[in-house]
């Protein structure tokens, strides 16, 4: 399979404009996550394109639409049960930024959430391949997302402990079988000059991404982009860098791992290493 396109933003003052192909009235309900999702994934298209009506869709977040969760338990911390107000309900529930991107871009294929942490890149991208060697979906948009507020940016901080500030961002990918343009992606573990991960916050995960990378040329994406939010490693992508490059996420003692590379590179094709979860035949 192949990851034929690719787009990333991170966190910035200001909110990332909506899309054009986001209506007005969208525009006024959705949440700050879905905002930038959708802001991440117009760097996917042309303007005016539109993907396959049978694209697959998955995003993976870990802390999901924290402004309007935070709404709706607000109004009824202030007012009771009578307070609970639809509107922010109803893109407070995990999977809405998915469910909204699916209707955004008329798109009629699977489409799910993952809430895996620190390997949730990988995590999305193994779905991803389950689709297609399914036959599910022509294509897959793969979605790492967070947004947080000021309250979930200062509890993460607290809790996590991070070495880096805690921050937010979206990397999406349009995964896909068969010829065409792009890079070759693999799942587990193959002969690559440089390693990705998302670093790790506890010292036994990071003694693992460490002396996994140990020979290799080691990019960590929470240092790349001055920030840690769990799924950062799709976003701090060298996308248009050459050369093959192993992909790695850590946490609680697993490792898993996928590969990106030049399209029918023979020199990458050796066998599998061990890796957290079991490969899927490219």
């Amino acid at each position: 399979m192949r990851m034929s396109r690719f787009a990333a933003l991170q966190r910035a003052p200001e909110p990332p404009p909506w899309p054009e192909w986001v209506p007005a009235g969208q525009r006024r309900r959705q949440d700050p996550l879905t905002r930038q999702a959708s802001a991440a994934v117009a760097g996917l298209l042309v303007p005016g394109e539109r993907l396959p009506p049978g694209t697959a869709v998955v995003v993976s977040t870990s802390y999901g639409a924290v402004d309007s969760t935070w709404r709706f338990v607000s109004g009824i911390g202030e007012f009771g049960d009578a307070g609970a107000s639809p509107t922010p309900f109803t893109t407070s529930v995990h999977n809405s930024c998915a469910g909204a991107l699916g209707e955004l871009l008329g798109l009629h294929g699977p489409a799910t959430t993952l809430s895996q942490g620190s390997t949730g890149g990988i995590a999305a991208l193994r779905w991803a391949a389950l689709m297609l060697a399914a036959g599910r979906a022509p294509a897959v948009l793969v979605v790492a997302a967070d947004r947080h507020n000021q309250w979930s940016s200062d509890m993460v901080t607290a809790l996590s402990g991070s070495r880096w500030p805690v921050s937010d961002g979206a990397a999406v990918a349009l995964i896909e079988a068969g010829a065409g343009t792009g890079r070759e992606l693999r799942l587990g573990c193959h002969p690559a000059p440089r390693v990705l991960d998302g670093g790790a916050q506890l010292a036994g995960d990071e003694e693992l991404l460490a002396g996994r990378a140990a020979g290799l040329a080691r990019l960590v994406a929470p240092e790349l982009l001055a920030g840690w939010w769990p799924c950062c490693m799709l976003a701090a992508l060298p996308w248009r860098q050459e050369g093959a490059l192993q992909l790695r996420e850590a946490e609680a003692g697993l490792c898993c791992e996928a590969w990106l590379g030049p399209l029918n590179d023979p020199e990458s094709a050796g066998p599998l290493a061990a890796c957290g979860a079991l490969p899927i035949p490219p």
